[in-house]
């Protein structure tokens, strides 16, 4: 059985020193794929040299900007008003041109910490949207909201971030790039919105958690054909390993949560994700058509 982990980061501060074991410990668990995503110019360029270092471990990249570091492309723009002249930095956007680039991002929105204003996360979200339209290559998207706010009814605001996310990449009409939610954490709510984008959508360890019912719920209602499993690696560690700092080969206690909430053995869950994680990025197949 042959495992993939859709997002992670090998090139983050927690885990870059241990790249090799973590590498190797993820291939003795199965892991046969991963996506290491970037947060900015110098963590994508890193991203990318980890995947010739682990060209025959299934090493792939993202690269792009994380909307907490949004700001670091227009440093001068303010609270109130949306930056000009924002623009992604050359020695970025050449890493893309890597045949070990499989995506763009992460980037989007996240309103929970707002280490950037939200205008400036907008417009360098703009920027992405534009940027996969000019490879064609996937793009991975983080949306995280505030914390909800319940009025008088008991009733949670709207989801702001991905109200905003959504509106943005609707704008991209006609757009020819997939795209990827990763990590979700919309609910229920958003699923039909997303599925009319004809969006992936990944799924992390917060899925095992025993108090994230709404998660499970969506997991078990995300159509087949647009699923993927992550661990968003060193964080968000699967409820088995709680207490550790995630890595890749913690992927599978992922997949084992949503087989068992779909109904599938691990084994049929990782032949499905496989054709799905084969067609969104352009990376071959582990399993050949007639095993799917």
């Amino acid at each position: 059985m042959f495992f993939i982990d859709a997002h992670c980061h090998i090139n983050s501060e927690q885990l870059r020193k241990d790249a090799p074991g973590v590498v190797r410990r993820a291939v003795d668990a199965g892991v046969k794929r991963l996506l290491v995503a970037g947060c900015d110019a110098a963590d994508s360029a890193e991203a990318v040299e980890l995947t010739h270092t682990y060209e025959n471990e299934g090493v792939y990249a993202a690269v792009g900007v994380h909307p907490h570091e949004a700001k670091s492309l227009v440093p001068a723009a303010s609270e109130s008003a949306s930056p000009t002249g924002a623009a992604l930095p050359e020695e970025l956007l050449k890493l893309a041109d890597d045949p070990r680039a499989a995506a763009i991002g992460e980037t989007g929105l996240d309103y929970y910490y707002d280490h950037s204003p939200r205008s400036v996360q907008r417009d360098a979200f703009r920027l992405h949207i534009a940027w996969a339209e000019r490879t064609r290559k996937p793009l991975v998207i983080h949306v995280r909201d505030a914390l909800p706010d319940h009025g008088a009814a008991g009733h949670a605001a709207k989801n702001a971030a991905m109200e905003d996310a959504l509106s943005l990449l609707r704008e991209a009409e006609g757009r020819h790039f997939p795209l990827l939610f990763h990590c979700y954490a919309g609910g229920l709510e958003y699923l039909d919105a997303i599925k009319e984008l004809d969006a992936y959508i990944s799924i992390g360890g917060p899925v095992t958690w025993p108090k994230n019912k709404e998660l499970r719920e969506a997991a078990s209602r995300i159509p087949e054909e647009r699923l993927l499993c992550e661990t968003d690696a060193p964080w968000l560690t699967p409820q088995a390993c709680r207490g550790k700092l995630n890595e890749p080969a913690y992927v599978r206690f992922v997949y084992e949560a949503i087989a068992e909430l779909r109904g599938l053995s691990a084994d049929e869950l990782a032949r499905v994700l496989d054709a799905n994680a084969a067609r969104l990025f352009g990376w071959g197949a582990l399993y050949g058509e007639s095993d799917v």
